[in-house]
């Protein structure tokens, strides 16, 4: 029986001879920003399922067992294979044989193999059992160098977790996962450079704000490509479908994994949600806040019992579920990208950059839902109870439009701010803005008196917008302060112009000690390690996408602050010209202030290089740097000013 398939799928596979092979078409793939990407630096989605460990050890059969079940998958139009080797003994421990031949016959094929350290229970990857991680890597990532194996993605620990059901924001469950990736990404790049390896996430893959808020170190990031991981079951997991969106344009996100069933994968209920996977391809295929092209690899390539399985029971290689005919589905439509688009409310939001504008809330984008603004609860969907539409819901405004607002003074119902309450994990709004002035500008935020976890991520144009005054780009991610002390008194009437808040630990200055309260001492927040800033690369028109990662109270506006005639004026004629940009191999010439700083970061927020300047003059900097994206400061006496460099 198997040879006779071999010989089938082998005559399936000569059909495809003229099509493009993804490995020798991409090569070895790297980050450009956020965006998985070529080697040329072309936006790419890997796309396929996930084994279910290696079959055999869990009772099944026909998966994996020789090439031609690559050769089926590949047939079916994937150019992914996720290997998840179980590590607590369930069919896989630590089976490094395996993973090498299957990375061979993937290879053969031009298909991209994703190595999953399969951890699970416990959900600490820092665990005893799961001690043979850093052997493990450390050996595969020189076997794959050594072979010159360019289609070979490394996700190093699957979804940590503690067992604890409710919102996915643990930073606690962060801080090992972190401990254990700077242990982990080292001895990758010490062989593998250049690699693409993909970082878990707390609770069972969800909570992509905790890298956002408590970034792994530039250090041990140094020389790979970072992504973060999501999973998502589209049954029973609606809720947190928000989260991959509103995240992507801050970082790197890759599903690893995702099955159109419940999280236990269909093992007590048989349904398949394929209107609620349909909204996850949309986001993956560019309906999101970043506009980022997300791979993925579905749950799962076997003939288990579970309707997550791509095969009916006994029904491998020939009969497929109801799971494996939509993913098929979804694989031959091939790319199928179309970014979010949204268009001004009422004209948009001007922005001079000598006075400071205030954001109306009320104000976001036309375009709707997945265009304008995600609302987790609207209309066509909704769950948990949340039905309300805040205060403003009978009212009429913005009729037939489901982001939640509500009055921030209910005495001046006509003259005051409207806010954005009601705020659940993932949602979030576009704003457009015409801005005259290029730079980095100081920001305040519109709070209450009611305080919760409150995460937020700003972006321009799809990309991370939060920089420091001197240009660096070290969070992705900052709280709301409360309008009063800290306190929570449950009140909403009281509200106040707050900057962008960090809460400085021992560990981290981002990460909260109030891991189990609902609100924040003010008195632990400070803003003195690091003074936000959003960056507007370039005048013209932008996008700016305020994304909430946590449930939280709500949000009343956000104040742009303007700089002086006088300043603006200044940068503007003293502002420094660097030439040539792009520069070729990192040399480049820049004019400077007198008494100035010269800072030059990297887009991961690294400083490469630091010096002074003494009079006005024109300074020659050799970077000495990889190609990629750089922002140059110069900062004097009293003006400023960071362009954008690019190092070819």
């Amino acid at each position: 029986m198997k040879k006779l398939f071999t010989l089938v799928s082998a005559a399936m596979l000569c059909m495809q001879t003229f099509a493009a092979n993804p490995v020798d078409q991409w090569g070895k793939l790297k980050l450009v920003g956020n965006q998985l990407s070529s080697e040329k630096g072309e936006p790419i989605q890997l796309r396929g399922w996930s084994t279910h460990g290696k079959a055999s050890g869990w009772g099944l059969y026909g998966c994996f067992d020789d090439k031609s079940d690559f050769e089926l998958m590949k047939s079916k139009g994937a150019n992914l294979a996720r290997i998840a080797m179980y590590v607590d003994g369930k069919g896989g421990n630590e089976d490094i044989e395996w993973v090498k031949q299957c990375i061979q016959w993937t290879n053969e094929l031009g298909m991209y193999c994703l190595v999953d350290w399969h951890i699970l229970d416990p959900g600490d990857p820092n665990d005893g059992m799961y001690s043979g991680a850093e052997n493990f890597f450390r050996s595969l990532s020189g076997w794959v160098a050594s072979n010159g194996f360019k289609n070979v993605l490394y996700e190093i620990c699957n979804e940590p977790n503690i067992h604890e059901e409710g919102d996915p924001y643990r930073p606690d469950v962060w801080i090992q996962v972190k401990e254990y990736a700077e242990k982990i990404l080292p001895v990758i790049s010490q062989n593998d450079k250049g690699s693409v390896v993909i970082v878990g996430t707390p609770q069972w893959d969800k909570a992509l704000s905790c890298p956002m808020e408590n970034p792994i170190s530039v250090e041990a990031q140094k020389d790979l490509n970072v992504m973060y991981t999501f999973h998502h079951y589209t049954c029973d997991q609606q809720m947190f479908l928000g989260i991959l969106s509103a995240s992507t344009g801050s970082i790197p996100v890759f599903v690893t994994e995702w099955g159109v069933t419940t999280d236990d994968g269909g093992e007590k209920s048989k349904d398949v949600c394929l209107e609620d996977a349909d909204r996850l391809m949309a986001v993956c295929n560019g309906k999101n806040v970043g506009g980022q092209i997300v791979s993925w690899a579905n749950w799962s390539w076997s003939n288990d019992f579970r309707s997550s399985s791509a095969f009916t029971t006994g029904g491998y290689p020939n009969s497929m579920t109801q799971s494996g005919q939509y993913i098929e589905q979804q694989l031959k439509k091939g790319d199928n990208f179309s970014k979010s688009t949204s268009s001004p409310y009422e004209g948009g939001h001007k922005f001079d950059g000598k006075n400071d504008l205030i954001i109306n809330m009320e104000k976001y984008d036309k375009g709707g839902l997945n265009e304008a603004y995600y609302d987790f609860c609207n209309e066509s969907w909704c769950g948990g109870g949340l039905t309300n539409k805040g205060d403003l819901g009978e009212t009429g405004f913005r009729d037939g439009e489901y982001v939640d607002l509500g009055y921030t003074d209910k005495s001046d119902k006509e003259g005051c701010l409207k806010n954005i309450g009601y705020i659940q994990n993932g949602e979030w709004v576009k704003y457009t803005i015409e801005v005259e002035r290029a730079g980095d500008y100081e920001f305040e935020t519109y709070v209450c008196d009611h305080i919760e976890r409150n995460v937020v991520a700003i972006s321009v144009d799809g990309k991370n917008a939060l920089f420091g005054e001197n240009g660096e780009e070290k969070y992705k991610a900052f709280r709301l302060q409360a309008a009063k002390n800290g306190v929570k008194d449950g009140g909403y009437d009281e509200w106040a112009w707050k900057p962008a808040a960090l809460i400085p630990t021992i560990d981290n200055p981002f990460y909260s000690d109030f891991v189990d309260s609902d609100y924040i001492d003010e008195s632990k927040l400070t803003t003195e390690n690091y003074n936000f800033h959003i960056r507007f690369e370039e005048p013209g028109t932008h996008v700016l996408g305020v994304s909430f990662l946590t449930s939280n109270s709500g949000l009343g506006g956000i104040k742009l602050k303007g700089k002086s005639v006088d300043d603006v004026d200044d940068v503007t004629s003293n502002a420094p010209v660097i030439a040539p940009n792009p520069a070729d191999g990192g040399v480049f010439n820049v004019s400077v202030f007198e008494n100035s700083t010269i800072k030059v970061v990297n887009s991961l927020g690294a400083v490469v290089y630091s010096g002074n300047a003494d009079a006005n003059s024109t300074a020659t900097i050799n970077l000495n740097a990889a190609p990629g994206i750089y922002f140059v400061s110069v900062v004097g006496d009293t003006n400023a000013i960071t362009e954008k460099l690019i190092v070819k």
